[in-house]
């Protein structure tokens, strides 16, 4: 039982956390204040399920949040100004996404470049792309049937996509090859390559499949906010990154799981909306919800060492 608990720990500190918020605020246990919560966690859990495939493999993508701006600004500009069919312009940033985080892929895997200073320069890059391509303005009057996707005509929608797509990620990574090598790369990559591991076109596919969810994600911050801006997204790889780490992920690579991702997305947002349900300065928000993740972070993994799921 203790396995199991330390195993699925975010799933439990979630709903432990949840359940305090709701007896001491009544308004956070409203339907609609828990609606808005899930529709706002969408975004950025997306991102983490993307982000939770480099992490696996022991490296990280700092780009996410500008990959999802550049999508964004991409695929609208696309509807607006050429009026192309909003699946087509869909499809236009989810590759944009794709192509972005398949750069990084190959300048990490095959170009040797260590994934931080790879996505660092794809992260300015990215966001100057923005820029240029907006000419710095946010891109308006998209089409009426692309709000469907950000959640205006059912929150529901959203976060379906979210769970769906991390249910899928589930499936890949416990029951196929991919899967398992992106575990094998992350718990000794010597030993995976050894093992006939195609180890760098597993690593660019991950860094693909996490641009691909960046662009994604972008797509769907407009198609919610009804702009794109070229701005979008700051500090979203932030709290991609954040969120795999609190759902039980290790920055070292070979353990993590997509509901956990997800979760700890959901833990994030939920500290964030009691925050401001509670009219508690913007300033003193950023140092209580990092002092509670560093607390939640620092438990679970002293679960887990007592439970035999981490070592030193």
């Amino acid at each position: 039982m203790g396995r199991f608990i330390a195993k699925h720990s975010p799933l439990f500190i979630l709903a432990a956390l949840c359940i305090v918020l709701a007896v001491v605020s009544p308004m956070f246990r409203s339907p609609g204040n828990l609606q808005g919560v899930a529709q706002r966690t969408a975004v950025v859990g997306i991102m983490a399920v993307g982000q939770l495939a480099v992490i696996l493999t022991g490296g990280i993508d700092l780009s996410v949040g500008s990959i999802a701006a550049v999508s964004g600004v991409a695929g609208c500009l696309a509807m607006v100004n050429l009026s192309v069919p909003t699946s087509l312009g869909l499809l236009i940033g989810i590759g944009v996404g794709f192509l972005c985080g398949l750069t990084n892929g190959l300048l990490a895997a095959k170009g040797k470049m260590p994934p931080f200073i790879a996505t660092l320069g794809m992260m300015m890059v990215a966001r100057g792309a923005a820029l240029i391509l907006s000419g710095a303005t946010p891109v308006f009057g998209l089409p009426e049937n692309f709000a469907w996707l950000g959640g205006t005509r059912g929150w529901w929608l959203p976060v379906g996509l979210m769970f769906g797509i991390a249910g899928f990620f589930v499936f890949v990574l416990n029951y196929t090859r991919f899967g398992r090598a992106l575990y094998a790369i992350g718990g000794n990559q010597e030993a995976a390559r050894l093992s006939g591991v195609p180890v760098d076109w597993i690593r660019v596919a991950a860094f693909a499949i996490c641009g691909t969810a960046a662009g994604f994600a972008g797509m769907m911050l407009a198609s919610r906010t009804s702009v794109a801006s070229p701005t979008a997204a700051e500090t979203y790889e932030l709290q991609a990154i954040a969120a795999c780490v609190i759902g039980g992920a290790s920055l070292m690579g070979g353990e993590g799981g997509a509901f956990a991702a997800i979760a700890g997305a959901l833990i994030m947002t939920v500290l964030y909306n009691f925050c401001n349900l509670q009219n508690i300065n913007v300033h003193w928000q950023q140092i209580l919800v990092g002092l509670l993740l560093v607390v939640l972070v620092f438990y679970d993994n002293r679960r887990k060492r007592k439970a035999g799921l981490l070592k030193d």
